[in-house]
C-alpha cells in the first residue's frame, strides 16, 4: 500500500505522520506543502467591486449575489485590514499525478489486481478507465455528491463506488456520530 502525504517542514505532527506511515510498512511518498498567500487588501477596492471576492468565490455564484452582499463581504475584508491582516494563507499539496502514475506502474510491474481510492476527483478517470479496460478491479470511496461525472460514468465499465457516508452509518453506533456533544 502507498501513503501520499504532504509535510510541513519543522512541524512535529506532520513529520510524525510520515514516520508512522513508514513504520506501518507503507510505500511513503511525500513532498512539501505549498503555502500560498492571497491578498485581501481592500483599501483601493470600491464597496461594490468583486475584485477580491473573485479569488475565493466562483463567478457563477458572485453573479447571484445582490450588491448589498458584495458590500457586506468587502466590509469584512476591511475589518480584517484594520486588524493588520492583508492576506490569507491556503495550503496545497496534490498527489493526483503521482497516484495515477503509480497505479498504472503497479499494474504493469506487479500485476496488481485491485485498486482502492478515497477520492471522487475527475483527475483519476483516465487511469481508472485504463485499469478497468485491462480487467482490473477498481473501488472508489467518496462522498456521493462529490464523485465526478467522469468517474460515475465508469460504473458501466465495472467501477465500484461506495458512499463513505453510508459506510459510516453502517459501522458507527448512533452515539459515536452525535457531534453535538
Amino acid at each position: 500500500m502507498n501513503f501520499y502525504g504532504g509535510y510541513l517542514e519543522g512541524d512535529e505532527r506532520s513529520e510524525q505522520e510520515i514516520k508512522d506511515g513508514e513504520q506501518h510498512k507503507y510505500v511513503v511518498r511525500t513532498k512539501p506543502v505549498k503555502i500560498m498567500q492571497f491578498p485581501i487588501d481592500a483599501s483601493s477596492i470600491p464597496p461594490d467591486s468583486t475584485a477580491l471576492l473573485d479569488q475565493f468565490v466562483k463567478r457563477s455564484l458572485l453573479r447571484k449575489y445582490e450588491v448589498s452582499t458584495i458590500e457586506y463581504l468587502n466590509n469584512r475584508f476591511r475589518d480584517m485590514n484594520k486588524k493588520g491582516e492583508y492576506y490569507i494563507e491556503d495550503r496545497k499539496c496534490n498527489f493526483d499525478v503521482e497516484i495515477g502514475v503509480d497505479m498504472l506502474l503497479d499494474y504493469e510491474r506487479d500485476g496488481t489486481e485491485t485498486y482502492a481510492l478515497w477520492t471522487g476527483d475527475s483527475d483519476f478517470a483516465d487511469p481508472v478507465r485504463k485499469l478497468l479496460q485491462a480487467g482490473r478491479k477498481v473501488i472508489i470511496f467518496a462522498t456521493a455528491r462529490k464523485v465526478s461525472k467522469e468517474l460515475s460514468a465508469l460504473r458501466n465499465n465495472g467501477l465500484l463506488i461506495f458512499d463513505i457516508q453510508k459506510i459510516r452509518d453502517f459501522i458507527c453506533w448512533k452515539k459515536e456520530m452525535d457531534t453535538s456533544k
